[in-house]
């Protein structure tokens, strides 16, 4: 079953990465002469994702091979940066905070802009946010699930894994050894 679980973390893991790297917003900056169109990624618009996904790796890869508290903490934790991750994304959207994308608006059309579209630039800067960002934000709702359930089943599913004798073939016994050879490999061991 925690395969399964780690599977599904890592294949959500891909998908916040695919679906952060499409284009979030879409602005149309009016400077009066011309209309200029900027887009940007959620990477661009916020760079604590890749941070936070790249974490969400990094425990998975931790998680995968490792036993005990450690596998238990380490996805805790990273569930917790989801979480964090999910509330601060859920915040600049609701906002309308462009984050790194304002630099990209001065560097084209020369306008510095506050990364929270304000009121004084509604007249100048029109946009959206793509469904992409709401994609991502969902896939991370997921993602933070599953690394939580795991973090608070896995002790459960450790207790009921066999042994790593019951999973190796069993030795021969005593009245089995017939020669010499046979005693010799038995008595090595």
């Amino acid at each position: 079953m925690s395969r399964r679980f780690l599977t599904l973390w890592l294949a959500l893991s891909a998908v916040a990465f695919i679906f952060a790297g499409q284009t979030w917003w879409q602005l149309q900056i009016n400077t009066g002469d011309q209309v200029t169109a900027v887009s940007g990624t959620g990477f661009d618009s916020d760079r604590s994702i890749s941070a936070i996904l790249m974490f969400s790796l990094a425990a998975w890869l931790f998680v995968a091979f490792s036993r005990g508290w450690t596998a238990v903490v380490i996805s805790a934790a990273a569930s917790v940066a989801t979480l964090v991750l999910i509330v601060a994304t859920a915040g600049n959207f609701l906002s309308e905070n462009i984050g790194g994308i304002s630099n990209s608006v001065e560097t084209h059309v020369g306008i510095a802009v506050d990364p929270i579209l304000a009121e004084n630039v509604k007249d100048q800067i029109t946009g959206q946010l793509q469904f992409w960002g709401w994609l991502t934000l969902f896939s991370l709702v997921l993602l933070a699930g599953i690394q939580l359930i795991y973090a608070l089943k896995y002790r459960a599913w450790a207790r009921t894994a066999k042994p790593r004798s019951d999973r190796t073939k069993p030795r021969q016994a005593k009245a089995d050894l017939e020669d010499s050879i046979s005693l010799w490999d038995s008595q090595r061991d």
